[in-house]
């Protein structure tokens, strides 16, 4: 009885306690800059925009705007922006003339498989991801879809959670 059962016991204690599950902006958060988010929110918004885009540029101070407003009224919420642009200063640029207050993904890292995955077929571009990592607006690897319409099926799904 007692070569049965140690087998087992050791089994149990090298297994230990089970580990959390890392959420997409846990597994993402090592790739931003600028401004530190404090708590793993429940939902993150991707915009893909770049400096040298005019609609980009028009969009962009009305979601600066936007932002601030929801993002005070819903802390589980995150929005980051993944640059399009040709280089890093042009990406410092548009970040500092349009304030944006977000965090960014740093620019080598902007065109992995992590933040790809989510682009569509032009910019501005916006997703909102739920923690799983699942695309739950937006359309991607698709045509894009104007980011207008995904700002109001976000306040739609993260509003009304």
């Amino acid at each position: 009885m007692k070569r049965t059962l140690l087998p087992i016991l050791t089994a149990i204690c090298c297994l230990g306690a089970p580990q959390a599950r890392a959420t997409f902006f846990d597994e993402i958060k090592g790739d931003l800059t600028g401004p530190e988010v404090k708590t793993t929110p429940r939902y993150t918004a991707l915009y893909f925009s770049a400096h040298w885009c005019p609609p980009c540029r028009m969009f962009t101070p009305v979601l600066v705007e936007w932002y601030s407003k929801f993002k005070a009224e819903h802390p589980d919420f995150e929005l980051v922006f993944v640059s399009a642009d040709r280089d890093a200063e042009s990406m410092q640029n548009y970040i500092k003339e349009a304030g944006m207050p977000w965090p960014a993904v740093a620019f080598d890292k902007a065109r992995g498989e992590a933040f790809m995955r989510y682009a569509a077929s032009g910019i501005p571009y916006l997703v909102l991801i739920d923690a799983d990592g699942k695309a739950i607006t937006g359309n991607p690897g698709n045509e894009w879809l104007p980011p207008t319409q995904v700002l109001k099926e976000i306040e739609n799904i993260v509003g009304g959670s």
